[in-house]
């Protein structure tokens, strides 16, 4: 079963929720139900409490939305590619390839999101106004959401867009990665400081302090693994001894090669030229005779030689693949797996530190 569905598309992004945002739905129209104003609708009639509770939560997800395009519409000026928006229970994020590495260009992008927040939280407010109660309280309570959205993603912690902020302003003056490294120590600090500020007042600041934890380590990951693997080509990494199969082989002689190389996919070829992958899972409940052309999967996700490490390391991320055939001109020259990518970081890493010491007692 999919966690996550498309909803529409809008300005060319999709828009995707995940399930677990429906657990969030529910609990925010019980919330404002019985909240009292102007945190709630509670004095109203229970039909109409019901109705503008709906409301605000629909509401609330559908400004995290306009949060989130700020951030996409700004960054695409940029020419950051755009893979789509995911609405989840912790708010929502825009899914981009990359962020402008210029600090001034990721500032922009970064503040963006609450700029668009307040943006909404002033015009609800100015809307309050109007002579009905019903209206006047909704707008009054939509305003406040973003108002609390904006001054919660400016803390300055990832994947917060204040992390973001913070980054761009040490990047002025430092490497980005040092920059992000530093960020990331302050999100994980504020994580902490949440975690235990919560045992004492609300459950949920735990979660959240767990869901900001985890994103200052993967950022700081991400960032640091892209510094590393950012200068080694695949050409470098992979391995040029490529075992391939044939459309005309049949399941029985993949299983064979499955059992004597203890891998779990090859290239298909015809000539020199690609035109599949097979995989383990492909052949599982497949007749022995049958050929690999009629049943290998003919949407080959490849790498070529010139692109980086990390590129292709987050090509596998994204996908949940292990390996990826490198292709030059259509013909097969090489497979890099994660492992390869693995190893050739940690090589890089204790160079970079023999370096270091070696500078430091000269």
């Amino acid at each position: 079963m999919r966690a996550s569905f498309k909803i529409f598309r809008v300005f060319g992004i999709d828009v995707e929720v995940h399930i677990s945002l429906l657990i969030l739905l529910v609990l925010l129209i019980y919330a404002f139900s019985v909240s009292p104003f102007p945190y709630g609708f509670a004095n109203f009639p229970l039909s109409e409490r019901i109705i503008l509770s709906s409301m605000a939560a629909v509401g609330l997800f559908a400004s995290i939305l306009a949060h989130e395009l700020g951030h996409s519409l700004v960054a695409r000026r940029y020419g950051v590619r755009i893979r789509g928006i995911m609405l989840f229970i912790f708010g929502g994020v825009a899914m981009m390839d990359e962020l402008p590495k210029k600090p001034r260009e990721e500032l922009v992008v970064a503040i963006s999101g609450p700029a668009t927040s307040f943006g909404i939280a002033v015009v609800s407010a100015l809307l309050s106004s109007i002579p009905v109660a019903e209206l006047s309280a909704f707008f009054l309570l939509f305003g406040y959401l973003n108002f609390i959205l904006a001054i919660f993603n400016l803390i300055p912690a990832f994947p917060m867009d204040g992390g973001r902020i913070l980054r761009s302003f040490l990047a002025e003056k430092r490497s980005y990665a040092e920059a992000t490294k530093i960020a990331a120590e302050i999100g994980r600090a504020l994580a902490i400081f949440m975690a235990i500020f919560g045992i004492f007042t609300n459950p949920w600041l735990i979660l959240i302090a767990l869901f900001v934890y985890i994103g200052a380590n993967e950022e700081e990951r991400l960032v640091l693994l892209e510094n590393v693997l950012g200068r080694v080509r695949v050409a470098d990494v992979m391995n040029t001894e490529v075992v391939t199969v044939t459309p005309e082989m049949t399941v029985s002689e993949v299983i064979d090669l499955i059992l004597k190389t203890k891998h779990l996919g090859f290239p298909v070829v015809e000539g020199e030229r690609l035109v599949g992958i097979i995989t383990l899972h492909d052949i599982i409940g497949v007749e022995p005779e049958e050929r690999v052309g009629n049943i290998m999967s003919r949407e080959v996700v490849a790498v070529s030689p010139n692109q980086s490490a990390f590129e292709a390391f987050k090509i596998m991320s994204e996908m949940g693949i292990g390996r990826l055939p490198v292709v030059e001109h259509g013909r097969v020259v090489g497979i890099v797996s994660r492992s390869d990518l693995m190893r050739i970081k940690e090589i890089l890493e204790a160079l970079e530190v023999m370096c270091w010491r070696k500078r430091g007692s000269s």
